[in-house]
């Protein structure tokens, strides 16, 4: 486990500027970042831990129609079934743990202009901010159909048509439109990517490639994105101990760690490094889950 640890992610957002004040930590306006998505706001006295990235902010700056990512993932969400998971999220550093809040990702099956489609939310809580990621995905294999995300005055909206993405974010700075393609299996939230897990053939050696979506106000962009079983593990968390596929998710340059439990698969832990803060990690620990 200390080795696994050591290199351990789970899905965000982009880090963001902000005033350090003990009293007063500044709001953050976020990016959004697809495929591996948490939003975390730390107690004061850790002055920010906002919103935290599997990229740099300065790393991405190519669009999406530059950037040619592998096209052969396949995701199979027939055995998805629905339910509900919550998660205690904890910034770890050095020995000290500092809980920031909770989140919790729904599964329910529902319809979207008249048509049946998976419908994906997680939300988070913690230290008076509060953000909501929904997806409407497709019955069959995941594909997103529509997306929406906020937290406090920030905002997302995105519709999927074949291979094109069409949208608007906003926020008190300003708001921008968006037209551009996508590859084929791309994974555009952390919900998208908690679910492909527990679907995807899993098992010793496994590996595959796809992209990941990464939207901010400012530009979009698809970030290769290398999944694969690195290995075994038994892990403890507050819902109970589970056998587990350890998978590593490396969306250049974040590299990150999901359990996921080799029956009924569910994902019960995930972290994420946080290289702005020195080596720390936000973890999340399944807490309880309904199905």
């Amino acid at each position: 486990m200390a080795a696994l640890r050591a290199s351990s992610i789970s899905c965000t957002l982009r880090e963001c500027s902000a005033r350090r004040t003990v009293q007063s930590p500044a709001r953050c306006w976020w990016d959004w970042t697809s495929s591996i998505t948490s939003v975390a706001r730390a107690r004061s006295f850790l002055v920010l831990v906002a919103c935290v990235a599997l990229q740099s902010v300065g790393a991405q700056t190519a669009t999406p129609d530059s950037v040619a990512a592998p096209r052969r993932f396949r995701i199979g969400a027939t055995p998805l079934g629905p339910g509900q998971f919550t998660y205690e999220t904890t910034l770890e550093r050095g020995s000290g743990t500092t809980v920031i809040g909770t989140r919790t990702t729904t599964v329910a099956i529902s319809s979207y202009a008249g048509l049946a489609a998976w419908l994906l939310v997680e939300t988070k809580s913690g230290d008076g901010v509060n953000a909501t990621d929904t997806l409407f995905a497709g019955l069959s294999d995941l594909h997103p159909i529509h997306w929406s995300s906020s937290l406090a005055g920030a905002r997302l909206g995105a519709e999927f048509r074949g291979d094109t993405v069409f949208g608007a974010t906003s926020a008190p700075s300003g708001r921008r439109s968006m037209v551009f393609s996508i590859p084929s299996g791309t994974l555009v939230s952390g919900s998208m990517l908690e679910a492909a897990l527990r679907v995807l053939p899993l098992q010793t050696g496994w590996e595959d490639s796809t992209s990941t979506l990464s939207i901010s106000l400012a530009n979009s962009a698809v970030i290769p994105t290398r999944l694969s079983v690195i290995g075994e593990d038994r892990v403890r968390v507050p819902a109970g101990t589970y056998d587990c596929w350890v998978v590593a998710v490396h969306a250049d340059p974040g590299r990150g760690l999901y359990w996921v439990t080799k029956q009924n698969p569910i994902v019960v832990r995930s972290a994420i490094d946080v290289p702005s803060m020195g080596g720390a990690q936000l973890v999340s620990a399944l807490i309880r889950t309904s199905r």
